[in-house]
C-alpha cells in the first residue's frame, strides 16, 4: 500500500513538473515577440537618423520655416527628454531670426504621455529579457538535452513574431489610419493626442506620413530579426539532428 502511495505521489509530481516545463517553454516563446518589438520601438524612437529621414523626405524645414540644423537640435532634445537627460520636452529654436518655443501646452502634455509610454516599453524590454533568461535556466535544469528545447522555442517564437508583424504590416498598408487611432486609444488615457493643427508645431514636425514610414520601417526590422533568429535556430536544429 505504501509502495502504491509513493508511486502515485511520484506520478503526480512528474505530471506537475511536466506542466511547469510546458508553461516555461510557452512563456519563453511569447516573450520573444514582445522583446523584439519593444527593442525595435526603442531603437526607432531614439534614432536621430529616423528624424533626419523625416526632415529630408517631407521637407519639414520648408513647412516649418525652421532651418535643418535647428530641427536636428530639436529632435535630439526630444531624444534626450525620452532618456530623462532633460526635464522638459519644450525646446527653443531660431525661426526667422527670432527665438521660438516650439510646443503648445497641450502638446507638452502629450509628449509627457509619450515619454511614459516609452519608459513602459523599456520596462517591457528588460522584463521580457529577464523572463526569457529565467525560462532558459529553468529548462536547462529540468530537461535532458534542454538546449535543443530552448532552440526549438526560439524557432517557434520567431515564427510567431514573423506572423504577428506580417499581419500588422498588412494592416498598416491597407488601413494605417485605423491602426494608428486604435493604438492611441489603447495607449493613452486622455485625448491630448488629438492635436489641433492650429496650436503648436507637432503636426508639422511629425506629419502622418512620417509615422506611416516609421511603422513600416519598424515592422520590416522585426521581420528581418525574426527571420535571422528563426533561421539560426532552424540551422542549429538540423545540424544537431545529424550528430
Amino acid at each position: 500500500m505504501q509502495c502504491l502511495s509513493s508511486a502515485l505521489v511520484s506520478k503526480v509530481l512528474k505530471g506537475i513538473m511536466k506542466v511547469l516545463r510546458s508553461i516555461l517553454w510557452w512563456i519563453f516563446i511569447w516573450c520573444i515577440p514582445l522583446f523584439l518589438i519593444a527593442s525595435t520601438i526603442l531603437w526607432e524612437v531614439k534614432s536621430i537618423r529616423l528624424y533626419e529621414y523625416g526632415v529630408d523626405t517631407y521637407q519639414i524645414s520648408d513647412a516649418s520655416g525652421i532651418a535643418k540644423p535647428e530641427l536636428m537640435k530639436l529632435y535630439q532634445h526630444l531624444i534626450d527628454y525620452y532618456n530623462s537627460k532633460v526635464d522638459t520636452a519644450q525646446v527653443t529654436v531660431i525661426k526667422s531670426g527670432e527665438k521660438l518655443n516650439v510646443f503648445s501646452e497641450k502638446e507638452l502634455i502629450h509628449l509627457k504621455d509619450v515619454k511614459g509610454l516609452i519608459q513602459l516599453d523599456h520596462t517591457v524590454q528588460i522584463a521580457t529579457f529577464g523572463v526569457m533568461l529565467i525560462c532558459v535556466m529553468g529548462l536547462l535544469l529540468w530537461i535532458r538535452n534542454s538546449w535543443r528545447v530552448a532552440v526549438k522555442g526560439l524557432f517557434w517564437g520567431s515564427v510567431i513574431t514573423f506572423s504577428v508583424v506580417i499581419f500588422l504590416s498588412l494592416w498598416s498598408m491597407f488601413g494605417f489610419e485605423q491602426l494608428f487611432v486604435l493604438f492611441h486609444l489603447v495607449s493613452f488615457t486622455n485625448e491630448f493626442w488629438i492635436i489641433d493643427p492650429n496650436e503648436g508645431s507637432f503636426l508639422v514636425l511629425f506629419p502622418s506620413s512620417f509615422f506611416y514610414d516609421a511603422a513600416l520601417f519598424g515592422f520590416g526590422a522585426v521581420i528581418i530579426e525574426s527571420i535571422v533568429l528563426g533561421g539560426i535556430a532552424f540551422g542549429i536544429t538540423k545540424l544537431s539532428a545529424r550528430t
